[in-house]
């Protein structure tokens, strides 16, 4: 059931397994055709895409952003006093951009920690400005946000920086923070943009790196409040600046060569959203049920698992994008993070054993980030309903499966132990 056949052009149909990569992350059923059906012949032009001058005033590049553009607008209800940006550097690069844009005269901002991908929004922050750490999550083990009104939100911050979902700790903002029109709120939604609706004016900014929900890997999304585009530091890069891609001319984004094929494709994945999902009330309302009805039967499975999977987040604040769990067997298993997101750590037998009785049922990319560990199941739009129901069934299996083998061997042990004492 988790195989599901793709035509090719010239080829046989072949065999995809389902994908539940955190990223990049499995596309959306029909986009991949698409792309392939234009990609050599845009519109009946007779070239690519791909080899096409972005500086043609009207032409197809420059189409292809306004479009893109103009289905983020709609999709997310972007209000008029916001640009809508195409950077290149990811989330990374955004990481940088945040301070430089948003510093002005202010020397701090304000950072609320909950998990690596904020640590990560720090370490780069400190290089321009002093980083204070208005709230945490490591207290609680990183199991539940803290609420609002223990921020410890300082008078001189520039600006209050918060990660929307943390793939690697599962922990989400299910809603959108309130913290005032005189506070600058800043978000990474680069893990759950497109999974839920978002009050974009509680927000001075947020961005969204490609490579899950928006589309493949590429490019860096960027929504910024009109009236904080004149805070950029004068020494702010160019491919950084926000305003200097909001000004160009004909149309945003356009300051340097743009990431062509990556915006295309968002384009179609923003598009293909729109015709499955908006059912007159918006697509992303119409969507949210889904995205919590497959979250739900996945914790589901790790509840009725009786401690043999763990995830310790709290319910109001569990991921719905990308879960995460351990294994109860694997309890003393110590793994500390050396702050590089390229380190390695070797996975426990379960791990092993787990991953690789999914492959067998035609699944891939269930592992954890390589340098943390554990199982991550990452349930972004383009991953069927079916592919969702064969996860499930998989962790219902395994646990089974496992726990009967220990019980089994724990019996044997016991008889053999009585037998030793009749002795």
């Amino acid at each position: 059931a988790c195989f599901k056949p793709m035509e090719t052009a010239g080829k046989m149909a072949t065999k995809r397994p389902s994908n539940f990569s955190a990223g990049p992350a499995s596309l959306l059923d029909g986009v991949l055709e698409q792309i392939s059906s234009q990609l050599e012949d845009f519109e009946g032009l007779g070239i690519s895409i791909l080899e096409m001058g972005h500086r043609n005033e009207g032409g197809p590049v420059q189409r292809v952003i306004k479009d893109a553009t103009s289905r983020v607008r709609q999709l997310l209800r972007v209000p008029d006093n916001y640009s809508v940006l195409w950077q290149q550097g990811g989330a990374h690069g955004q990481f940088a951009a945040v301070p430089l844009n948003l510093l002005g005269s202010k020397t701090s901002a304000d950072y609320i920690d909950t998990g690596v991908w904020s640590k990560k929004a720090m370490q780069e922050a400190k290089k321009f400005c002093n980083v204070r750490i208005a709230a945490s999550a490591e207290a609680d083990r990183y199991r539940s946000i803290p609420p609002i009104s223990e921020w410890k939100l300082s008078e001189d911050s520039a600006y209050v920086h918060i990660c929307a979902n943390d793939t690697i700790n599962s922990l989400e903002f299910l809603e959108d923070p309130d913290i005032g029109p005189e506070k600058l709120l800043v978000a990474d939604f680069t893990s759950t943009l497109f999974s839920r609706p978002v009050e974009i004016s509680k927000y001075a900014a947020i961005y969204c790196s490609s490579g899950k929900n928006l589309g493949p890997a590429g490019v860096c999304l960027v929504i910024v409040r009109n009236d904080v585009l004149n805070q950029a530091r004068p020494d702010t890069p160019v491919i950084l600046h926000w305003k200097a891609y909001a000004d160009s001319a004909p149309l945003p984004s356009l300051v340097n060569t743009p990431p062509v094929f990556a915006i295309f494709a968002c384009g179609l994945v923003l598009q293909e959203l729109q015709k499955k999902w908006d059912r007159g009330q918006g697509a992303l309302e119409a969507l949210l049920p889904r995205v919590r009805a497959r979250a739900r039967s996945v914790y589901d499975a790790i509840e009725r698992s009786g401690g043999f999977y763990v995830n310790d987040v709290i319910d109001s604040c569990r991921s719905q994008t990308t879960i995460c769990f351990t294994f109860g067997a694997d309890a003393n298993v110590e793994r500390n993070w050396d702050g590089s997101i390229t380190s390695q750590v070797k996975m426990t037998e379960l791990e092993h054993k787990f991953t690789e009785a999914a492959k067998q049922r035609g699944m891939v990319g269930l592992e954890g980030h390589p340098a943390f560990g554990g199982i991550r199941v990452c349930l972004y739009n383009g991953v069927s309903d079916e592919a969702v129901e064969d996860v499930v069934q998989l962790m219902d299996d395994f646990a089974a499966q496992r726990t009967a083998r220990t019980l089994s061997e724990t019996s044997t042990r016991s008889s053999s132990q009585s037998l030793s004492d009749a002795d």
